[in-house]
């Protein structure tokens, strides 16, 4: 895997590019770093080259590559979204601009947890015309950021809209994320209602038993003891802290003895 980022990367700036022969051997010199895992001196060799003010191709790609670097090597996203930006700059190639906004998104959600950065990343890349191929991804994913922005009623909307494409691959997904936005409204039985739906389309086990899960707590909040406990003894053997559930049953048990009496 670590040879074949390496080849990629070489054939990143090598390919459809037109190089003076010092500049190949710039590049090549670069490459040979990379190969031995020396990717501070990698990093310091491609800062050279750019001081020599390559071509725009040549530049873009490797503000591409330092943005690489950055993020998948030394795991500095910050200086990866730096370099990243700048290709965004350098360039109107479709290309590029696909490929850096993609990497800014993952970022910006994954590792940095900056959701409303990630949610205007996915929302350009929504907007490119014709469509992306990962277009449904994106759009999911700018759904997430709003939602883990805490923006609940604009979430609803996007996963709402996806939720009425019934062969995208995040159909069944958004049942589970619109239940959630009504449990955290308090709205138990909405959040109910979606939660089933997510059950019926779903094929994961574990996310299942996650929704059974929070089904019960949604019931206990009605009262519901008896369709709580039947939800949580159902899943008592598969959830991953059998602990917890147990805990909710002997509560549950606790609350009907008390409500008899």
């Amino acid at each position: 895997m670590q040879n074949l980022i390496i080849i990629l990367m070489l054939n990143f700036l090598l390919t459809s590019c037109d190089f003076t022969p010092p500049l190949y051997k710039k590049i090549l010199h670069v490459h040979k770093y990379i190969a031995v895992k020396n990717y501070e001196e990698s990093i310091h060799q491609y800062k050279e080259i750019l001081k020599s003010n390559p071509p725009t191709d040549i530049e873009v790609k490797i503000h591409y590559q330092l943005g690489e670097l950055y993020s998948i090597h030394l795991f500095d996203n910050n200086n990866a979204l730096k370099y990243y930006n700048l290709v965004k700059q350098k360039t109107s190639d479709p290309l590029w601009l696909v490929k850096a906004e993609e990497r800014l998104g993952d970022i910006n959600y994954s590792f940095l947890k900056n959701y409303h950065e990630s949610y205007k990343n996915y929302k350009r890349l929504t907007e490119f015309i014709p469509k992306l191929k990962k277009y449904d991804f994106f759009k999911y994913r700018m759904a997430l950021s709003i939602f883990n922005n805490n923006k609940y009623d604009f979430a609803y909307k996007i996963f709402n809209e996806i939720n009425k494409d019934i062969v995208s691959e995040y159909y069944s997904k958004t049942f589970y994320y619109l239940g959630m936005i009504h449990y955290l409204q308090q709205e138990w039985e909405k959040a109910i209602l979606q939660w089933e739906k997510y059950i019926a389309h779903e094929k994961r086990k574990d996310n299942i038993i996650q929704a059974k899960f929070l089904m019960g707590n949604a019931y206990e909040s009605l009262e519901e003891y008896k369709k709580a406990y039947n939800l949580y003894y159902s899943i008592l053997g598969d959830y991953p802290n059998t602990e917890v559930v147990k805990s909710r049953l002997n509560a549950i048990y606790y609350r009907q003895i008390a409500r008899n009496r």
